[in-house]
């Protein structure tokens, strides 16, 4: 993909229903999209065609110069759709599927979000204050970045075979852009949810179980726009890795929408 910061993209697939899969994770790590959607993988023997692009600054997508920013992603992730397309997006990559199915709403054939990085949106709920406490204190406490990485990476629930290295020069860089994210505001998420909900675009939304507060926002986050919950035991914040459970319930809500034309 071409552009201002070149898109690394995996393809699974060359026939079916389009799916992009937006990945999570902020600057810093060469893991991405290939790697945090690896289970998925088996879904283009399944009939459906994989687009795994590499967010900029991730995995081989080069550093566009600025922080992770969802917006911004957005409106590339948008371009990927096509003339239509399902959309997933995980963790931050759910704020940014979010972002690009309203911008392009009737391109979004169905949007998926697993652990969607929105607790903010349930700011309310005693389990997200909580989880929003320990992560200002660990923000404020950390004084050193790679510091400040390994306890976000604990606060988060992510799985040691998804956090790519323990070298403390790469857990500083994640730490730098953890500093640095822009993360959406409770406001810019509920127009695009009312945009989702206007247009009737079918909402999954996923969750692995492990964390109230990503459970307590999540609930929130479907009842917005009017969308489903679905709960994958995993114990951590990737629910897509543990098992082929998330793959027949992806496949089973897309194909829903497939036959409603």
């Amino acid at each position: 993909m071409s552009g201002p910061t070149p898109i690394h993209i995996t393809r699974w697939g060359d026939s079916g229903p389009r799916v992009v899969l937006v990945h999570g994770g902020t600057q810093g790590t060469a893991v991405a999209g290939e790697t945090n959607f690896s289970n998925q993988r088996v879904l283009a023997e399944r009939g459906w065609q994989l687009i795994v692009p590499d967010r900029p600054g991730h995995g081989k997508s080069l550093d566009p110069g600025r922080p992770d920013d969802a917006e911004a992603d957005g409106m590339w992730v948008a371009d990927l759709l096509g003339d239509g397309a399902h959309l997933l997006g995980h963790s931050f990559g759910g704020c940014v599927a979010l972002s690009a199915a309203a911008r392009r709403p009737e391109a979004v054939k169905s949007l998926t979000l697993i652990e969607p990085a929105m607790i903010q949106f349930a700011a309310g709920n005693p389990a997200v204050r909580r989880q929003l406490f320990a992560m200002m204190l660990a923000m404020t406490f950390s004084f050193s970045d790679d510091g400040l990485a390994r306890r976000m990476l604990k606060l988060l629930g992510i799985p040691p075979e998804v956090r790519g290295t323990s070298d403390k020069a790469q857990l500083a860089r994640l730490g730098r852009s953890l500093r640095r994210v822009r993360v959406p505001k409770k406001e810019v998420l509920a127009g695009d949810l009312e945009v989702i909900k206007k247009a009737g675009i079918p909402l999954l939304v996923i969750t692995g179980g492990w964390n109230p507060a990503f459970e307590a926002s999540s609930d929130a986050v479907a009842a917005a726009a009017g969308g489903r919950r679905a709960v994958i035991q995993a114990g951590h914040h990737f629910p897509q890795i543990v098992s082929d459970e998330l793959n027949q319930i992806l496949a089973a809500f897309m194909q829903e929408r497939e036959a409603a034309g």
